[in-house]
C-alpha cells in the first residue's frame, strides 16, 4: 500500500464547517490517495457527509483549504470547475434527482451539460444502456415520484456514473434499498475500483467496506480520529477507533479473521 502523499489525488487542510450553530467539522486536515478506494466511517453525526461534500466541492469549507491536483476547488476558474464536475460523480444518500424530469431525462442532462458535442443518438443509447443494465429501462418515461426508494437511489447512482468519472463520491450508496439492489450496485462499485477509478464513500455496509476499502477515514464529533491504510487502521491502538470499526466490520461473519481477533471477536462474529 503506497503512502497517501506519493499519489495525493485530493486533500483538506485545516477544514472547518459549522451547521446549526455547531461545528459540523473542526480543523480536518485529511488526504485521498489517487486511484485507491476510501471509506469515511463514525458514528450518526460524526460529520461524514459533510466531510464528502466538503471534498467533492458541494459545500465550501468556513475555514481551510480544499485541492485537487494541488489546485483549491473553491477558487477555480468557471473553465476549471465545468471540467472537475464532468469527471467527478455524487451519488446522493437521498437520491437528490430532478423532480421534474423523467429518469430519462435526470441521465441525459449530465452528458448534454459536458459532452455538447455528444449527437441525440450517442446520449440516447448510452442513458439506455446504463438503464438496462440495472434493469430500469421500463422506468425510463417515469418521474422520480412514480419509483420506489430502491429504484430511486439506483437512479441516483446511475446518473453519478453516466458520465464515466474517474473520481466518485458515495454517500450511503447501497443504506435502505433491497439486497438484490444492493448487490448489482456493489458490483458495479467492485468494477469502478478495478478500472483504478478514484472512489470516496461513506458506508455502513459491512459487506461494501471490507471489499472496497484501501483506505480508511474515521471521525468522531466532526474531528478526525485517524486516517492511513486499512492494514494501518485496523490495527490502531487508538481503543475508540477500534470500537467504531468493530461496529461496523465485526459484523462480517466471513471476514480476516486476524482482523475480528483485533477487534476482540475471537475467531468470528456473528450476524
Amino acid at each position: 500500500m503506497s503512502d497517501p502523499g506519493s499519489g495525493e489525488l485530493l486533500s483538506l487542510r485545516d477544514v472547518t464547517v459549522t451547521m446549526g450553530g455547531h461545528a459540523a467539522l473542526s480543523g480536518v486536515s485529511v488526504s485521498f490517495p489517487e486511484g485507491k478506494s476510501t471509506v469515511i466511517m463514525g458514528p450518526s453525526g460524526s460529520g461524514k457527509s459533510t466531510l464528502l461534500k466538503v471534498a467533492a466541492g458541494l459545500v465550501p469549507p468556513d475555514a481551510g483549504s480544499v485541492r485537487l491536483r494541488g489546485q483549491d476547488v473553491f477558487y477555480l476558474p468557471e473553465r476549471k470547475v465545468m471540467e472537475l464536475r464532468r469527471t467527478n460523480g455524487f451519488v446522493f444518500q437521498d437520491g437528490a434527482l430532478w423532480e421534474n424530469k423523467t429518469i430519462f431525462d435526470n441521465l441525459a442532462l449530465p452528458l448534454q451539460v459536458h459532452f455538447p458535442e455528444m449527437t441525440r443518438a450517442d446520449v440516447e443509447k448510452r442513458v439506455v444502456r446504463s438503464l438496462e443494465r440495472m434493469g430500469m429501462e421500463e422506468s425510463a418515461a417515469l418521474r422520480p415520484a412514480q419509483l420506489s426508494g430502491s429504484e430511486r437511489k439506483i437512479a441516483s447512482f446511475l446518473r453519478a456514473l453516466i458520465a464515466e468519472p474517474t473520481l466518485v463520491f458515495m454517500d450511503e450508496p447501497t443504506l435502505a434499498i433491497d439486497h438484490a439492489v444492493a448487490e448489482k450496485i456493489s458490483l458495479t462499485i467492485r468494477e469502478l475500483k478495478s478500472r483504478g477509478c478514484t472512489l470516496i464513500a461513506v458506508t455502513h455496509d459491512p459487506q461494501l467496506t471490507s471489499t472496497l476499502a484501501d483506505w480508511l477515514v474515521v471521525l468522531e464529533g466532526g474531528r478526525l480520529l485517524e486516517a492511513g491504510s486499512f492494514d494501518a487502521v485496523k490495527r490502531t491502538e487508538n481503543s475508540r477507533v477500534r470500537s467504531i470499526l468493530a461496529q461496523v466490520l465485526g459484523e462480517i461473519s466471513s471476514y480476516d479473521t486476524d482482523l475480528l481477533e483485533l477487534l476482540g471477536h475471537g475467531g468470528g462474529a456473528e450476524n
